[in-house]
C-alpha cells in the first residue's frame, strides 16, 4: 500500500497542508492499472497524481474529490454513450 505521507503533504505548507495532515485517512483503489494514466486533481492550488490500481491511503477530503470525480466521469460516459454506438443521434429520436 502507498501512503501519502505526513512529510509530502508537509512540503504544501501552509493552511491546506496542515488541515490535510490532520484529517483521517481513507484507503481506496483508483480503477485501472499502474501502466494506465494517473489520477490527478487537486484541493486549493495543491495537486496530487495517484498511480491507479495500487492501494493507497489519502486523507479524507481527497478521497471525497476522487470519489466525485469517478462519479461524474462515469456519468458523463453513459449520457455520451449513445451517440457513441450509433455514430450520432437523430434529433427526432
Amino acid at each position: 500500500m502507498r501512503y501519502i505521507t505526513d512529510k509530502e503533504i508537509d512540503r504544501l505548507g501552509g493552511a491546506v497542508g496542515e488541515r490535510l495532515m490532520a484529517e483521517p485517512r481513507i484507503q481506496l483503489m483508483i480503477a485501472g492499472s499502474p501502466e494506465d494514466r494517473p489520477w490527478e486533481g487537486g484541493i486549493n492550488g495543491y495537486f496530487f497524481r495517484i498511480c491507479r490500481g495500487v492501494q493507497v491511503a489519502v486523507p479524507q477530503s481527497l478521497a471525497e474529490l476522487i470519489r466525485q470525480n469517478e462519479q461524474v466521469q462515469l456519468l458523463s460516459e453513459a449520457r455520451v454513450r449513445p451517440y457513441k454506438a450509433s455514430r450520432g443521434k437523430k434529433l427526432s429520436e
